[in-house]
């Protein structure tokens, strides 16, 4: 996944998720010089304990490019379901 962003604004990053299963998507820790949050996720299925959204807020001060690896994984389980590597252009 490829994104871009001007310096200085906020880009939101999703990902789906299976909260009822376990498997929730974990952000890496933020580069240098950048911010990194979960946000609230959003529903994206009917029902409880179906599908999420699950959001993440990026910001950086400054250009440059940026790879965050995202792991999906259980919270009780060391090795990730999957794997989301975004790549992120700041101008």
């Amino acid at each position: 996944m490829h994104l871009n962003t001007p310096a200085g604004q906020s880009l939101t990053i999703t990902l789906s998720g299976n909260p009822g299963g376990g498997w929730l998507w974990h952000a890496p820790a933020a580069p240098a010089g950048c911010q990194l949050a979960e946000a609230k996720p959003a529903s994206a299925g009917a029902g409880e304990g179906g599908a999420v959204q699950q959001r993440f807020v990026f910001s950086s001060a400054a250009a440059g490019s940026h790879t965050l690896r995202f792991e999906q994984r259980r919270g009780w389980e060391g090795s990730p379901h999957a794997v989301q590597v975004v790549h992120v252009s700041v101008t």
